[in-house]
């Protein structure tokens, strides 16, 4: 569906129910989801911890004085790993919960359904000439395929 949004539990309930390794997700869910609010960069570009110092600043400012710059630095690291580990803290509870449902690993929706053959009502196979194309052409080399498979000598 477009437009719908994709919860953390959709996600760690998908990863249950393909087998996908739980513990991993959940790292790569919290740097997604901490990194630009806290230190508004890409997860890409961001890490565990920040190195700042106080030589560092924008050209044409005065030079922080250090008994100003270290302990908001260290007030911000604390903060910034207080929001990290409540966000750790609810991501386990989710995944404990989540594993602990009987029904977690039948778990299915519209992005876990098998294709189909008769499936063409995905507006990604539908919506473009040269997607309905592809998918021609997919079928009817899997046809061919067949038919070399059932005319071959074995």
């Amino acid at each position: 569906m477009p437009g719908q949004v994709i919860t953390r539990q959709t996600v760690l309930r998908r990863a249950v129910a393909t087998g996908t390794p739980v513990n991993s997700l959940i790292k790569v869910l919290v740097t997604f989801a901490t990194t630009i609010r806290l230190e508004n960069v890409h997860p890409l570009q961001g890490g565990i911890l920040r190195l700042k110092h106080p030589s560092e600043h924008r050209p044409g400012l005065p030079r922080e004085r250090a008994f100003i710059f270290w302990p908001r630095l260290l007030w911000e690291t604390l903060a910034k790993h207080a929001v990290i580990i409540g966000t750790i803290a609810r991501l386990l509870l989710l995944k404990l919960a989540i594993t602990r449902d009987p029904a977690a690993r039948t778990y299915t929706d519209t992005a876990l359904t098998p294709v189909s053959d008769g499936d063409m009502t995905l507006d990604l196979l539908t919506n473009t000439t040269g997607a309905q194309a592809a998918v021609a052409h997919l079928k009817k080399i899997a046809e061919s395929t067949r038919t070399a498979r059932a005319t071959s000598p074995s």
